[in-house]
């Protein structure tokens, strides 16, 4: 590996970094036919944090998440690119109910992720959680940041 790519790796890694470390991290509350589940969240307000998202992150844990607020409701688009880590996508609407979830997603991929469905809110967690905790369209998300 040359040196140039060397250089290059340690930047995207000290950006991603970086970036994360200026989002505010809260609590997310989602009710599901198992119960009240709760994720630790990023939270990607800015037009900036959410197109950077959890790409190059591979520090997840199964609480872990990124919860994206968008402006307002409407159709989301989500790839994988730069994201070494499956995940499940889950979209919300502006009522706090789970929409849809695009579950298990494919690591790196550029092929886009429509929420099919308007969306206000989209939770982004480890790969195969949505299916572990019960939670499915319909559910309630109690507590938005």
């Amino acid at each position: 590996m040359t040196v140039l790519r060397i250089a290059f790796i340690i930047f995207v890694l000290g950006v991603t970094s970086t970036l994360a470390a200026g989002m505010r991290t809260e609590t997310l509350e989602v009710r599901s036919a198992n119960g009240t589940h709760e994720f630790r969240v990023e939270v990607a307000e800015t037009a900036a944090e959410r197109a950077q998202g959890l790409m190059g992150r591979t520090d997840l844990t199964p609480d872990d998440g990124m919860l994206f607020i968008f402006p307002q409701s409407g159709l989301q688009y989500f790839w994988m690119r730069n994201t070494p880590t499956s995940l499940d996508i889950i979209f919300i609407g502006s009522d706090y109910i789970v929409r849809s979830i695009a579950a298990n997603t494919v690591p790196y991929s550029e092929e886009v992720i429509s929420s099919e469905v308007p969306a206000k809110y989209v939770l982004e967690v480890l790969a195969g959680r949505a299916a572990e905790l019960g939670i499915k369209p319909g559910d309630r998300v109690i507590r938005i940041p």
